[in-house]
């Protein structure tokens, strides 16, 4: 962390090569966070775009939060403007190259294994725009329920909210198209709506599930 904020200082001070090394430090983070909301491509320009806006607000960064929070709240935000602006389905495939979401396939996934997977993503695809992303940092990028409100500008109590309808309506999808349930080893199902038991944000999800305003904001 001391090398980061000295990394941060003397970007502020005009040092592009400490810039350089900051965007070394948090692009893939920045990257993975726009790829699931957005798609490959999209990703990439979005990326560029958090990028391009950083090195211009840095000076602005008071370091009240970490940086790496300072930049997913840009990923996001970015990503739900680009979908809020483009409305348009995208293949799952498309959304996901190798090394970014699950390793490459190996011999022994067969076919179906590919169709859970295609089916899988794709109720997550239909989520509503705010439960996507509060899944895709909590559940995907482990982060726990504050940090995940702090980036989404929202209370603990949504966010936990979101994850509750995200999850819910998963769990439904999943159960109306006979996907294996929760509970399932090595389902494609159960591993994306299943408890989040053993990941760093699982013991954040107990408090202020009933905050008030949480309804409101998790809509």
């Amino acid at each position: 962390m001391t090398d980061e904020l000295d990394l941060i200082a003397r970007a502020r001070a005009g040092d592009e090569g400490a810039f350089g090394r900051l965007v070394e430090m948090h692009q893939d983070r920045v990257y993975r966070a726009a790829v699931r909301l957005v798609g490959h491509e999209d990703a990439l320009d979005i990326s560029q775009e958090v990028f391009l806006k950083a090195h211009r607000e840095l000076k602005r960064f008071k370091g009240r939060s970490a940086l790496s929070t300072w930049l997913y709240r840009m990923a996001v935000n970015l990503s739900l403007n680009y979908l809020r602006g483009q409305r348009r389905e995208l293949d799952r495939r498309q959304r996901f190259g190798p090394g970014v979401s699950d390793p490459p396939p190996g011999p022994e996934r067969n076919m179906a294994d590919s169709r859970l997977r295609d089916q899988v993503w794709a109720a997550i695809d239909s989520l509503p725009e705010r439960q996507r992303a509060a899944i895709t940092l909590h559940r995907f990028e482990g982060l726990p329920a504050p940090e995940v409100a702090e980036i989404m500008g929202l209370s603990v109590g949504a966010v936990e909210s979101l994850l509750h309808r995200a999850k819910k309506t998963l769990m439904q999808s999943f159960l109306e198209q006979g996907l294996a349930p929760p509970g399932s080893r090595g389902s494609a199902a159960s591993d994306v709506a299943q408890n989040d038991g053993g990941e760093r944000a699982s013991n954040d999800d107990a408090a202020g599930s009933n905050s008030r305003g949480a309804n409101d904001e998790a809509r």
